[in-house]
């Protein structure tokens, strides 16, 4: 009976006995050692091959860890040695202005970043008249 599609019944199936091809199963003899062999060798291989990928993730892991490491050493050492070269520049600003005055400006641009990089980039004559705008108001 065809239904038109592949699946199939055990009417359909041509069960033959006498089939010469047949292999007979000695469970005392060398393939079936063999079989139970590579059996267990495949569920060896997933664990290997998992334990694998765990290491490579790990590895990952591990080096992102050392680069974040790193760059917060860098943000570190940024900070920490541009600090005495600011505090030595604005306190090298000395005519015109009182001691005070500077420590303040000093303090100002410790806590503002961008503002203390773009005094640094500027010229001596430039600071000045920024100083100057700065105490003015």
């Amino acid at each position: 009976m065809e239904t038109g599609s592949f699946a199939r019944t055990f009417a359909n199936i041509d069960l033959d006995y006498g089939n010469q091809d047949s292999i007979l199963v000695n469970y005392n003899n060398e393939y079936d050692k063999e079989v139970r062999t590579k059996t267990s060798s495949f569920g060896t291989s997933k664990r290997k091959r998992k334990n694998t990928q765990e290491s490579v993730v790990d590895e990952q892991i591990q080096f992102v860890g050392e680069q974040l490491g790193e760059i917060a050493h860098a943000l570190e050492q940024f900070t920490e040695d541009k600090t005495p070269h600011l505090y030595g520049e604005v306190m090298s600003m000395v005519e015109g202005f009182d001691d005070d005055f500077l420590c303040s400006m000093f303090d100002y641009l410790a806590g503002r970043e961008s503002e203390a990089k773009v005094f640094l980039a500027k010229s001596t004559k430039h600071r000045k008249t920024w100083l100057q705008k700065f105490s003015q108001g």
